[in-house]
């Protein structure tokens, strides 16, 4: 895609019309699809592991018994240089194995909900407020300074994914509304969705539709 085709930016950030057009399912149900996107961890910028030790010891305290409670354990030891983090550096949540085998990320439990998002909703926080934000922004990605659909990641989920574009109802944009607002803030969140009504909404609702 050329420069000039990303016709809109807000906070910095160009933005992939894919998201207009790109269909997915109506939200996040775990009780369908099992946390799936949330298997193989998350990269996050590296000082937002301070955000989580904060928290380490509530965090702990509601982990499941096979979850590595030693904070040793949460986070890879590689630090990788990667200018879409605020920082300039990330780092990846560490992965378990759970009494039924399954790999999955250090913070999701064998009920398959996150135990960030379960602390900070205890402690009276907002619910994404320790979450790391590719976990909350999920198939929406940024790369290179550009938001866009995570397709490779996609391409390993089963409900949510696209080979199964069955259980597409409506635009990314549509159905992660509040996703968006929470990343982008209400302001630019305004900005995106009055683009989108103004170029895309009509013709993809016939699209998706038809």
């Amino acid at each position: 895609m050329t420069e000039k085709e990303y016709a809109l930016e807000i906070n910095r950030i160009k933005i992939d019309p894919i998201i207009f057009t790109q269909g997915f399912v109506p939200g996040c149900n775990i009780d369908i699809c099992g946390g799936q996107c949330c298997d193989w961890g998350v990269m996050m910028d590296s000082n937002f592991k301070d955000v989580i030790l904060e928290h380490r010891y509530e965090i702990q305290e509601i982990m499941d018994a096979h979850q590595p409670k030693n904070i040793e354990d949460w986070f890879d030891d590689e630090i990788i240089e990667d200018n879409d983090f605020p920082s300039g550096k990330a780092v990846a949540t560490e992965i378990y194995n759970t009494a039924g085998g399954n790999s999955q990320c250090v913070f999701k439990g064998e009920d398959n909900y996150c135990k960030l998002q379960i602390t900070a909703e205890k402690k009276g926080y907002h619910k994404w407020e320790i979450k790391p934000k590719y976990c909350i922004m999920y198939p929406l990605t940024i790369e290179n300074k550009i938001l866009t659909y995570d397709a490779e990641h996609s391409l390993e989920l089963n409900y949510c994914g696209v080979h199964h574009p069955e259980n597409f109802t409506n635009p990314v944009i549509e159905v992660l509304q509040e996703e968006l607002k929470y990343i982008l803030g209400e302001e630019g969140f305004n900005i995106l969705y009055e683009y989108y009504l103004k170029n895309y909404k009509e013709k993809i609702q016939i699209k998706i539709n038809s």
